[in-house]
């Protein structure tokens, strides 16, 4: 589908929608979010849609559930954060100015002498990441997989650069590899987020699976060792229905001889910390109906 094309009727109530939400208070927007998003997942139950069942085996396999009434209120209050999450991209900076979002760990982006990645995942609200790049003193470069939907996208890259004017968008293409090298050699940083879907596979984190050195993990470890770029990991939290935590972890240090052995010691670094991330937030986790974590990565 070309992003291109021009919106449909639905999609342009989504727009309207979107205004709406804009002028709320956070409470609110992000209250209605909820109440469509728990609509949204008891009709895919009522209808037996394929994605809950992808969605409740993903979530019992990363939080066995011993109960089987539980389903049903897992599934919803599941589609209820995902709502919330959908809306709030409409108030993301009235997120900030209403006091809703603590930030941890901001010792470790204190003094930066060089270019640096924050490798993030797709948890709670992770647009809110952008909060952090307002901290930092140099522009930073954003990688994002362009939503298929005109209307979508074009909310989406609003919200985005609603946080600082130099932040720069770079669409997951062949030539983004040269536009991130192109940023990291002028000293700029870059926002990366390297869980990953892709033709309904799960290619990180591992979760228990063997995974390759590919994808946006690769893509990170080997950017920094090129460009001797610092690694930060950040991740958000919901603490409760419209509160925020940002946790902006200590900078990663490779291990190894070569470049290539320092690259896979970033890319295990990243691996193993995305897992206990999401081990400890697996129903907050953004994408768990896309695939199945029990079919095994193609060769």
């Amino acid at each position: 589908m070309n992003r291109h094309r021009r919106p449909t009727l639905g999609e342009y109530q989504e727009l309207w929608m979107a205004m709406l939400l804009s002028r709320l208070p956070v409470s609110w927007t992000s209250a209605i979010g909820a109440y469509l998003g728990a609509h949204r997942g008891r009709r895919g139950i009522a209808a037996k849609r394929l994605w809950v069942d992808r969605l409740d085996r993903n979530l019992d396999r990363l939080r066995p559930q011993q109960d089987p009434t539980e389903r049903e209120r897992r599934i919803v209050a599941y589609t209820s954060r995902i709502g919330r999450l959908y809306a709030e991209y409409t108030v993301l900076q009235k997120i900030v100015r209403e006091g809703r979002l603590d930030v941890v760990g901001l010792e470790h982006i204190q003094g930066l002498s060089r270019p640096a990645i924050l490798a993030s995942c797709h948890l709670a609200n992770w647009e809110l990441v952008g909060h952090v790049v307002t901290l930092l003193d140099a522009p930073t470069y954003a990688l994002y997989d362009p939503p298929q939907n005109p209307i979508r996208h074009r909310l989406a890259t609003q919200a985005r650069l609603g946080w600082r004017s130099d932040i720069q968008l770079v669409s997951a293409s062949p030539h983004a590899m040269r536009q991130l090298c192109t940023a990291l050699a002028k000293g700029c940083n870059l926002l990366m987020y390297f869980d990953e879907v892709k033709d309904g596979y799960l290619w990180a984190p591992s979760l228990g699976r063997r995974i390759p050195y590919s994808g946006n993990r690769w893509l990170t470890a080997r950017l920094a060792i090129r460009y001797q770029a610092d690694v930060l990991p950040v991740y958000v939290e919901r603490i409760e229905e419209a509160r925020f935590r940002i946790v902006i972890a200590p900078k990663l240090v490779a291990a190894g001889g070569d470049d290539d052995e320092r690259a896979r010691s970033l890319a295990d670094q990243l691996d193993h910390l995305l897992n206990t991330w999401i081990q400890s937030h697996p129903e907050h986790w953004h994408g768990l109906w896309e695939f199945d974590l029990d079919n095994p990565l193609p060769e």
